[in-house]
């Protein structure tokens, strides 16, 4: 309006021999100069989001993706419009990549992508021409058929933008659909919607979002309605030591196809677990109908002469596990259906699908009672019964069930005895399949941590300012789980060297002298090391005073949580340390001084520490408890305190002094 009005007023002006150019003077500014002042107030944004975010290396300017669901072929097709717009606000990004997923269940459309480059006042646009294509798998590979376009921006400088767009058309509706509204980066505006006609059905379920700067609208147009989804100033996602997977925290929608209704004729997708179930039992009904003659003579042969069904399947459990290699790999629907028994078997290797259903077929075979079971690992924070959808799930197990009890066999744990579940699901519901339009919800129990014990024991005797000392340590359930597990392809010396680690004490002149362990590779059996160990210049000496600090390991010492920490801290599972010091004292030497007791007790965690003298010896008892698998911010001030004062019990030094 501005424009048309200051042309009006220079038309009042001239002569009426010139009104031709002034219309052409008019046609040209309604023409150019609205495109040159948002030219330049996007220059201005640009500006102001340099300055806004200055102490950042990258901005988003926008996130978007825009689905429309639509009926082809009387079926649900997703369109997801996907287009963003980087910007780098320092010279630390030369290259930068991008990657794009599909699987069998999609497809990518009208990928574009280029770089925006600043020349001067301009910018030189740099098309992306080549894409490298490429096959992803990751931990687990439940569902990951993913192939992935890699988009490599080059030559970025200070100040240049990225830009991609393109179109994922998502043929099988069970696989719709997540948006995370906050990225690595902090983000000006992102944006979600779907579109979907009056015959589909959807629902939505927000997470962790926890104010008001998320805005929702909705509006219909003929048969349509669209839900969107918009935050302003989206923060990004801080990297933070031991938080779970950032969907536990980060602000994400999740959409899911309820229903659809194709000639009068209603057809469910993903109403509830039922739902889910059904899509997944057709997926699997037709795998192992049939048990094989060399199926059938292995579980003969493991269970011979054995009369007790529970030994029976504790047998088989331990064959798959000692004779089936787990291998992540996919191969089309493999990313979703197990194969064969009989061909795992035969191969001897299979990912975590082919090895639950195989592990089942067995132990039917034996008379027994066993059943796929669909679950998510930690790592999603979903249950089934919040969202029903193959998202929540990456992962496959076998349920036994004898008596009405739950046996949760995962044959990817391969240092885990029969009923030691993985760590990975603790805690996490599952779907167990019991045949067609038959299952149940269970729930995973959490290990208690009585169950998974640390106990190193030491006795250390003086010699001037150094220690000489022996140790014992016990290590049950997670603790010797996972100790197995990571030297499992270790050599020998590579093998003393993380043991060593493990047993690393008082400073950095501790010297392992000897060392022999049992039952490291027996999964049935608890571990166990003996070890002798010196200590260079760790006791103080003043005058005819020694100081001797008998806490020669210090879990969490300074182990405090940032006040301004945002995630959740993730812990791998329940447990107690016990760590014992027992010091001979010295010969002309008597007790000047022990600590007093010290103790934190919360249900979550705590610890307890108490010194005693006996005898000839003096005797420091440590415990510390962990009782949760998740530190919640809520918890965050109680975990310090306990924190502080088990560091200020570590300060404590015992005082002997010449007789």
């Amino acid at each position: 309006m501005k424009v048309l009005n200051s042309i009006n007023v220079y038309k009042i002006s001239v002569m009426k021999g010139r009104v031709n150019n002034i219309y052409k003077l008019i046609l040209w500014g309604i023409l150019i100069l609205p495109s040159v002042k948002l030219y330049a107030q996007k220059e201005d944004i640009y500006a102001q989001l340099r300055k806004k975010y200055s102490s950042e290396n990258e901005v988003f300017v926008s996130r978007k993706e825009d689905a429309t669901i639509k009926i082809e072929k009387d079926v649900p097709v997703i369109y997801s419009n996907v287009s963003e717009e980087l910007m780098f606000l320092s010279d630390k990004n030369s290259g930068y990549d991008r990657e794009v997923y599909w699987s069998d269940f999609s497809e990518i459309k009208d990928l574009d992508a280029s770089s925006l480059i600043p020349d001067g006042k301009k910018y030189k646009t740099l098309k992306i021409k080549n894409f490298t294509r490429s096959n992803e798998i990751s931990d687990g590979a439940f569902y990951d058929d993913s192939r992935a376009y890699k988009i490599d921006y080059p030559a970025l400088t200070n100040g240049s933008r990225t830009l991609l767009s393109y179109t994922e058309k998502i043929n099988d509706p069970h696989l719709y659909g997540r948006f995370f509204f906050n990225s690595y980066a902090p983000t000006e505006d992102a944006e979600y919607s779907v579109t979907f006609p009056s015959d589909v059905k959807i629902r939505y379920k927000l997470f962790n979002v926890k104010d008001s700067s998320l805005k929702f609208t909705t509006k219909t147009s003929g048969k349509n309605t669209t839900y969107t989804w918009k935050i302003h100033e989206a923060k990004k996602i801080k990297g933070e030591d031991g938080a779970p997977n950032f969907s536990y925290y980060a602000p994400n929608v999740v959409v899911l196809v309820e229903q659809y209704t194709v000639n009068g004729h209603t057809v469910k997708v993903l109403p509830d677990a039922s739902g889910l179930y059904d899509w997944w039992y057709g997926l699997v009904k037709d795998i192992n109908k049939d048990v094989s003659p060399e199926v059938k003579k292995v579980v003969d042969s493991v269970t011979y002469g054995v009369t007790d069904s529970l030994e029976k399947a504790k047998r088989i459990f331990n064959w798959v596990l000692d004779n089936i290699t787990y291998i992540a790999y996919e191969d089309s629907l493999g990313g979703v259906v197990p194969r064969e028994a009989s061909l795992v078997c035969s191969r001897r290797f299979g990912d975590c699908k082919d090895m639950a259903s195989t592990l089942t077929q067995m132990i039917n075979a034996a008379g027994l009672h066993a059943y796929q079971t669909w679950i998510g690992t930690r790592d999603i924070p979903y249950t089934f019964t919040d969202v029903p959808s193959p998202i929540s799930a990456n992962h496959m197990i076998c349920t036994y069930i004898q008596d009405g009890k739950n046996y949760f066999l995962d044959a990817t744990g391969k240092d885990a005895p029969f009923g030691f579940f993985t760590s990975m699901i603790q805690g996490k519901q599952c779907i167990i399949g019991m045949g067609e339009n038959k299952f149940k919800l269970a729930t995973i129990p959490e290990m208690g941590m009585d169950k998974n014990l640390f106990t190193d024991t030491t006795k250390i005797s003086l010699d001037a300012t150094h220690i000489k000392g022996s140790g014992v340590l016990h290590a049950t359930g997670y603790n010797k789980i996972l100790t197995g597990r990571r030297i499992q392809n270790m050599d020998k010396k590579e093998r003393n060297d993380f043991l060593i680690g493990l047993l690393q004490k008082g400073n950095n002149k501790f010297s392992v002298d000897s060392l022999s362990y049992e039952n490291l590779e027996d999964r049935l059996k608890d571990l166990g090391i003996r070890y002798n160990f010196s200590l260079d210049d760790y006791v103080q000496k003043n005058g005819n005073e020694l100081y001797v600090n008998l806490h020669l390991a210090k879990e969490y010492m300074n182990d405090l949580l940032e006040a301004d920490r945002e995630a959740p801290r993730e812990i791998e599972y329940k447990g107690i340390q016990r760590n014992v010091s027992v010091l001979q004292i010295p010969k002309g030497y008597k007790v000047s001084y022990i600590p007093d007791s010290s103790s934190y007790k919360n249900p979550n965690f705590g610890f307890d520490i108490h010194y005693s003298v006996k005898g000839n010896t003096i005797v420091d008892e440590k415990s510390i408890y962990i009782n949760t698998l998740m530190v919640e911010p809520k918890d965050f001030v109680d975990w310090n305190k306990m924190i502080k004062q088990l560091t200020k019990a570590y300060n404590e030094t015992v005082t002997l002094v010449k007789e």
